[in-house]
Parts: C-alpha cells; sequence; structure tokens
C-alpha cells in the first residue's frame, strides 16, 4: 500500500504525507482523467484488482480509495 501512495502522490504533486485518508482528491487540480485511468491502471498493477469506474468515481478523498481497495481485496480473498 506504501508504493502505491507514494505514486499517488507523485501523481497528484503532492507530499505523501499530505495524503491522510480526509485528502480531497477532487480538489486537487490534478485529479483529471488522465489522473482517474492511471489510479485504475496503478491499483491494478499493485494490487491485481480491477476496480469500476463507477467505484472509483464514487470515491471523493484518499480514505475512500484505500477502503475500495481493502473491501475489494477481502472481496476476492474470501
Amino acid at each position: 500500500m506504501d508504493e502505491f501512495l507514494v505514486e499517488l502522490a507523485d501523481l497528484l504533486e503532492v507530499e505523501k504525507s499530505e495524503l491522510t485518508s480526509g485528502y480531497p482528491l477532487e480538489e486537487n487540480e490534478n485529479w483529471d482523467s488522465l489522473a482517474f485511468i492511471s489510479v485504475l491502471v496503478m491499483i491494478d498493477e499493485h494490487f491485481q484488482l480491477t476496480i469500476s469506474n463507477d467505484a472509483l468515481r464514487k470515491c471523493s478523498v484518499v480514505g475512500d480509495l484505500l477502503k475500495l481497495i481493502i473491501d475489494k481485496q477481502q472481496l476476492i480473498g474470501s
């Protein structure tokens, strides 16, 4: 998860320490369609998970994104 957060911080052009669970994704000027697609690819590369566009679109803060990944991992693992 740490490596994923480092890449996310790089994508959003912020320090990793800024990516708290309450960090608002949509308020970041770099959260655009390219970043959106990049995050889907990063999730696939790091976690071998496929996340739908709709599920990612519902993530308004970093905590939502992390919960989505964890929930999907648990669903796949069960």
